[in-house]
């Protein structure tokens, strides 16, 4: 089956807000002074279970058999940790949920926020998931990236507002700058009257002053975009799909979460029910080993000293178990108490102290069409999948002029009163309208576009894969569903015949009609057959929340309805 297919992000684009609305040649008037612009770039980043087999092992007359039995049910007993265990190997890391609804630019409390205190009331499943959507702080995180993107989206909406800037400088040359006006000699001609006189006339080197050397200069720049080639309308297209994105990431962070607390709840559950088990087995086999040993001791005929050492060796063995069990618990509490938020010592008691009956897992066709509709995956990529049409679009306005209006005033100060700063000469103004047409740039423009439409298509052959995938998940977990009803179905029975068979085996017991190893096969094999069953009823509800985390939104809108951790629903 494969794995569920990355998300695509929207790479970053230069100059995803830039506007140039002055023309590059524009330059202060004061000597010595030169013009830098910088250019802001802005971005947009848009930025699988174990399956354990049932193993039967028949009950064998033998002391090796008791043992292989107890082992089994040690075996059986580790399946409450099996999907609890990732919880301390990734953080309890959940992946995902929220779309829009909440406020994620609310700032937070603190800078670190602290775990949630233990509770101190057994919780239901329905008051964990509220609890872990509230305290958890990877639906946190996935509100923040959220805001990441509404912030992205403003960005790219700021190009159509007009761009203002003010600046003022203060500069202080090493001397007075000076124009040399060279020696010059011309003639000219007069008439007195009696006739024209020429004469020549020279005119020595001028050293005239034009500013004082401390200079002052306040300038206020008006740039207002009009045409861009439609590349502003991209981008803002882009950053809509990104915001879409990063709400299918907040979302299906939430019901990863939704989908860690269920299995990892029922977990608990399953511990403490074979942990009970294993303590129920273990009476039952001391009370045979102490019976045994009575009549054993008493010098009865018909129970040996072998069937009393064999009923100390299973009262043993399965007793040494109990420890393991009781480990379980603790584990699976923990990894519980890791998912809800609480601190690393925190403590969670669960309020179900039996597995519910499998759930309906309904019609395949039905459960994949929902997930072909509602799959948060496929959703994240279409929003990938705009983002990288707009980029095209982006692209491809490179071939278009780019059309300005621009305005620019300044006023100079200096204690000079003459040459370039004289009075009435120290505040200019300047409007005018700039055209940029590109030429040409080595062809560039079109390999990116060709780059844009290539990944298009790589991106189309990929959600044919994804929607593959999402089918085949849908597809495994109902299977997994169906599987396990029936083999709590079937385990229902064998509990009961197992139950009938120890009961009246044990009254034969008494009786003296059957052997101490016969009542040890049967007490052995009842434990066996209730820990299936419980393990089967455990995998009916883990595959049913594997199914509502492909498509189901079951769980969630369950709990908007009730009021449940309102705060962190979208």
């Amino acid at each position: 089956m494969p794995a569920r297919t990355p998300f695509v992000p929207a790479r970053k684009h230069p100059d995803m807000n830039a506007v140039q609305p002055f023309p590059r040649h524009a330059q202060s008037r004061i000597l010595g002074k030169g013009g830098v612009q910088a250019r802001r770039d802005a971005g947009m980043t848009v930025a699988p279970g174990l399956i354990t087999e049932p193993v039967m092992v028949r009950p064998s007359a033998t002391h090796g058999a008791l043992r292989v039995a107890g082992l089994l049910l040690a075996t059986l007993s580790c399946l409450a940790i099996l999907d609890v265990v990732p919880a301390f190997a990734c953080g309890a890391a959940p992946a995902q949920a929220h779309g829009t609804g909440c406020s994620p630019c609310a700032p937070p409390q603190s800078r670190y926020p602290e775990s949630a205190p233990s509770p101190s009331q057994p919780l239901g499943l329905a008051q964990c998931i509220a609890l872990a959507l509230r305290n958890n702080a990877g639906p946190a995180a996935a509100r923040e990236g959220l805001a990441i993107a509404e912030a992205q989206h403003r960005q790219a909406l700021s190009a159509y507002w007009p761009q203002l800037t003010a600046a003022s400088t203060q500069t202080r040359l090493d001397r007075d700058p000076i124009f040399v006006y060279p020696e010059d000699s011309f003639n000219y001609t007069v008439d007195m009257g009696g006739g024209p006189m020429t004469m020549r006339t020279t005119v020595p080197e001028r050293r005239i002053r034009l500013v004082d050397r401390d200079i002052g200069e306040f300038r206020a720049d008006l740039g207002l975009l009009l045409y861009d080639g439609g590349r502003r309308e991209a981008r803002v297209r882009e950053a809509v799909a990104g915001h879409d994105a990063a709400a299918g990431e907040a979302r299906l962070t939430s019901l990863q979460l939704v989908h860690d607390v269920t299995t990892r709840y029922h977990g608990v559950v399953l511990a403490r029910a074979l942990r009970d088990l294993g303590r129920e087995t273990v009476q039952r086999l001391e009370a045979t080993r102490d019976v045994a040993e009575h009549f054993y001791r008493g010098g009865s005929q018909r129970v040996r000293k072998t069937d009393w050492l064999r009923a100390q060796v299973g009262a043993l063995g399965v007793r040494s178990l109990l420890a393991e069990l009781d480990s379980n618990v603790e584990l699976a509490e923990s990894a519980l108490a890791n998912t809800l938020g609480l601190p690393w010592d925190g403590q969670v008691r669960v309020a179900d102290t039996e597995l519910p009956a499998t759930p309906d897992p309904g019609d395949l066709d039905a459960a994949v069409a929902d997930a072909y509709r509602l799959n948060l995956d496929l959703v994240r990529f279409d929003a990938g999948v705009r983002a990288a049409e707009a980029r095209l679009d982006d692209v491809t306005g490179e071939y278009l002029p780019v059309v300005s209006l621009f305005g620019t005033l300044s006023t100079v100060t200096n204690a000079y009163d003459g040459g370039l700063v004289a009075e009435g000469e120290r505040t200019h103004g300047a409007a005018g309208l700039t055209v940029e047409l590109p030429l040409f740039e080595g062809f560039r423009t079109q390999a990116r576009m060709e780059e844009m439409r290539a990944r298009l298509r790589q991106l189309a052959h990929q959600r044919v894969l994804l929607r593959e995938g999402v089918a085949l998940r849908v597809k495994d977990a109902v299977l997994q569903e169906r599987r396990a009803a029936r083999q709590a179905a079937i385990g229902a029975e064998t509990v009961a015949a197992a139950t009938e068979s120890r009961t009246l085996t044990e009254r034969a017991y008494r009786e003296g009609l059957v052997d101490t190893r016969e009542l040890l096969e049967t007490q052995i094999y009842e434990a066996m057959v209730r820990a299936a069953r419980l393990r089967a009823l455990y995998e009916a509800q883990a595959a049913a929340a594997a199914r509502n985390l492909v498509a189901g939104t079951e769980i969630l809108e369950h709990l908007r309805e009730v009021g449940h951790g309102a705060r962190a629903l979208p």
